[in-house]
């Protein structure tokens, strides 16, 4: 989970603008050629991060599929089980809620650059529903809330086209 973390604080500053190519057949694509490693949700997350970075949503969408549909529900588990926010010194130990947290953010991110409203708004609010207690580390030195203001962010595209 540390190398994922890394990869997060690092991407948003090196997030560029390359040129991107979106569709679900691209999707497809990059799912049937990326190498998914060891399928940890550690692993599948660093991944997306670069492909985040680089803003290649294809395989950002790869990886994130990937890691939604593999760890999704323990996320899920997880985040019901909880009432607030885990202390940093063991936010770790909640690894899945805190990847596909992190995928369901890089991915509304995404269509939000895309101007891809509806399904940045949706993400959003799955972000702030399913995954409310998720974090992220900050080589820096703190855990940030990617939820904590998804509902704040889903508001604001709401009515954009």
């Amino acid at each position: 989970m540390m190398f994922s973390i890394l990869i997060c604080a690092l991407t948003f500053g090196a997030a560029g603008c390359a040129s991107f190519e979106f569709s679900e057949q691209a999707i497809q694509a990059a799912m049937a050629e990326v190498d998914y490693g060891n399928f940890s949700s550690e692993t599948l997350t660093g991944e997306a991060w670069k492909a985040f970075a680089k803003k290649d949503y294809p395989k950002l969408f790869a990886y994130t599929r990937k890691c939604i549909e593999l760890y999704g529900e323990e996320a899920k588990k997880m985040n019901a089980a909880m009432k607030s926010y885990e202390p940093s010194s063991t936010a770790s130990d909640k690894w899945a809620l805190n990847d596909v947290g992190a995928c369901h953010f890089m991915m509304a991110e995404a269509y939000v650059d895309m101007k891809m409203y509806p399904e940045a708004v949706q993400t959003y609010r799955t972000l702030a529903g399913d995954y409310k207690y998720c974090q992220c580390w900050d080589p820096k030195g703190w855990f940030w809330r990617p939820a904590e203001n998804a509902d704040l962010r889903a508001d604001r595209y709401e009515h954009l086209e």
